[in-house]
């Protein structure tokens, strides 16, 4: 998401082009991504493109809660991949996916990313 809203990001370009050229796919975002992004807009862009950016998620993208069972499950995926850096919403986007039962994600997070398995799935299927 970051990716998509800053110019300067390496990879906005990708983002900004795949978004745009797929415009007829259903995209799910986990509701914790949100607070994260919008803080990062605020503090290293601007309150204006913030706002935007909230209005192109409500406008675009399903939101999807977080539930007791995708905490206690993301716990386990800390544990699991300790090794790894992953971080809470790492995790939990991992136990939403897993509950959703897909493993099709828009990430350039490969590192983490391709070390982990999530159930039901051999790996997960980068779209980007």
């Amino acid at each position: 998401m970051i990716a998509a809203v800053d110019k300067r990001n390496i990879n906005h370009k990708r983002a900004a082009n795949y978004l745009n050229k797929n415009t007829g796919l259903t995209y799910v975002i986990p509701f914790s991504v949100i607070p994260e992004v919008c803080d990062f807009i605020n503090l290293n862009i601007s309150k204006e493109v913030e706002i935007l950016f909230l209005k192109e998620v409500v406008k675009n993208f399903h939101i999807e809660l977080i539930e007791n069972n995708d905490i206690e499950r993301a716990t386990e995926i800390f544990e699991r991949y300790a090794s790894l850096e992953i971080n809470f919403s790492d995790a939990v986007f991992t136990a939403i996916s897993e509950r959703l039962k897909t493993n099709n994600i828009l990430t350039f997070n490969t590192g983490s990313y391709d070390k982990m398995m999530p159930l039901g799935f051999k790996k997960f299927n980068m779209l980007v």
